[in-house]
């Protein structure tokens, strides 16, 4: 519980170097291609299921499991990378990989062809979130690490939301396959700039209080590599055993971190499922193919934004003022917009409640990150903060996206094969029921946030 006293309690923390916001500003615009990249194969669903001849359920794994698994697997291995190696060229190795892949999408002709592809995009894009964050806890004092996380969130809406408008825009004018491969060139470039940038100095942004505990720990690996036993020999010697007693030994003796992830992993199943949304809303909806993309972006793109920024700093203003910390607020605003999210699955599309809830659900699930990935920040040890959000990643994306795009690609082809009316609508509905555990798992976490503050000297 030591390290609850190092990350809890603030007193003079030092202020962020003038360099700090172009830095985060550059990674938050490798973000957005991390998720224009990603993303291209949802907006472009309809023409790629029509094309390739792909089932829901094949869809579904494109877009689930095969992508997410090895994302997810090589995002722990990529944080524990993260915490020993220079992070900007660790983001410039997995952003030429992606960018390289996502253009071979584009040449793809079968299911087996994409999958590979979509496969080693998630070994190149599991290198972005670890290092970044890590890189922007190294940056950013405690107090406005909420904010900082939630600017570098922007990237999710932004991205997202860009390619349902690439989509909607470009996809009519030179087609689906010409769109990954413009955006693959795209990011080979961008992969340049990052051989030129600095990596910032770990931990330099922790509280006084926890300097002579950082000294220890950094005494600690120097004399571990006097030994013949360095970081980097370590991970290279597969000691994933003293790395994997840490992890364990944080996440049981601190539960409000435990709860924050499995409320993260509930989220993600929707998110997951979210993927059959341009789908959902040509096939079932009555939207003709192609005519709602641009308008979706966009809405994600406006709400998704206000979501991931006001998620970042009002939950800092919680924090400093109400019990619970960031994971309470996050808990209410999730509570506050079910029923809207609910009512969004039934109305009809000439309603205006349709785009009310549509717009509140982007808004809802992407207030997520910048409280919770914060919280887990806060919550780590400086040394393993890395390695932490690579096992955040593998829980949100292998168990919450993961599984949501594949139960919901199942359940689709299940339903359909049994005569229900709309399958996709109620498969998605499904998904909607088991985000509840988000909120839930929040109001525990928030509950030993209190309890572990309270029990400070």
């Amino acid at each position: 519980m030591d390290h609850i006293q190092t990350t809890l309690a603030p007193e003079s923390a030092p202020k962020a170097a003038p360099k700090a916001m172009g830095i985060l500003l550059f990674l938050t615009l490798l973000n957005i291609l991390n998720m224009v990249d990603r993303t291209l194969i949802t907006s472009f669903g309809t023409a790629i299921i029509t094309d390739l001849e792909l089932s829901d359920s094949q869809f579904g794994l494109l877009t689930g499991p095969i992508f997410v698994f090895f994302y997810s697997i090589m995002g722990l291995f990529m944080g524990a990378l993260a915490d020993r190696v220079h992070r900007p060229r660790l983001i410039a190795a997995g952003l030429i990989l992606w960018s390289a892949l996502t253009a071979l999408s584009g040449m793809a002709k079968s299911f087996a062809q994409i999958g590979v592809a979509r496969l080693f995009i998630g070994v190149g894009e599991s290198a972005m979130a670890p290092s970044a964050l890590s890189m922007i806890a190294d940056l950013y004092p405690k107090a406005k690490r909420g904010t900082a996380t939630g600017i570098y969130y922007l990237g999710v809406p932004l991205g997202a939301g860009g390619s349902f408008i690439v989509a909607g825009i470009l996809g009519p004018m030179i087609g689906w396959r010409n769109c990954f491969m413009l955006l693959g060139a795209i990011g080979l470039v961008l992969a340049l700039v990052l051989l030129f940038l600095r990596d910032p100095k770990r931990g330099a942004m922790e509280e006084k209080q926890g300097q002579e505990k950082q000294g220890q720990e950094k005494q600690g690996q120097e004399e571990h590599a006097e030994e013949g036993q360095g970081p980097q020999e370590d991970l290279i010697g597969g000691n994933w055993r003293r790395i994997v007693s840490d992890v364990y030994g944080i996440v049981k003796s601190t539960p409000a971190l435990g709860w924050t992830m499995m409320g993260a992993v509930f989220l993600h199943i929707p998110l997951g499922a979210g993927q059959f949304a341009i789908v959902w809303l040509e096939r079932e909806r009555g939207f003709g193919v192609g005519e709602i993309s641009a308008l979706y972006g966009l809405i994600y793109i406006v709400f998704g934004t206000a979501g991931t920024f006001l998620g970042g700093i009002l939950s800092d203003w919680y924090q400093a003022r109400f019990k619970g910390g960031r994971v309470r607020f996050l808990a209410y605003l999730m509570l506050g917009m079910t029923p809207l999210l609910i009512s969004f699955r039934f109305v009809d599309p000439s309603s205006a409640l349709f785009y009310v809830g549509m717009a509140a659900g982007m808004f809802s699930v992407s207030s997520f990150y910048g409280p919770a990935f914060s919280t887990v920040q806060d919550l780590t040890p400086v040394r393993l903060r890395g390695v932490m959000t690579g096992l955040l990643l593998v829980a949100c994306n292998l168990l919450g996206l993961g599984i949501g795009a594949m139960m919901t690609g199942l359940l689709s082809d299940l339903f359909s094969a049994n005569g229900f009316i709309e399958p996709l609508t109620k498969a998605l509905l499904t998904a909607d029921v088991l985000s509840w555990g988000a909120p839930a798992s929040f109001i525990v976490a928030s509950i030993y946030l209190e309890k572990a503050l309270h029990k400070q000297p």
